[in-house]
């Protein structure tokens, strides 16, 4: 059985650590600036990554 391709997480997802909210990858995309950036995806319940994040951590 082939193995389902999980698609890179959309840019426009990302948030800052007071607007992320339940349900959003807590995946780290950039610290360089004044607030870190979150990828901000939909994750699976019970999960801080989204699938895609998921994959590297």
């Amino acid at each position: 059985m082939p193995e389902t391709e999980i698609p890179e997480p959309s840019s426009r997802d990302r948030t800052t650590l007071v607007k992320l909210r339940e349900r959003q990858c807590r995946y780290v995309v950039s610290d360089g600036g004044s607030e870190a950036v979150f990828c901000g995806s939909r994750t699976n319940e019970g999960s801080s990554w989204c699938p895609w994040h998921r994959q590297l951590v």
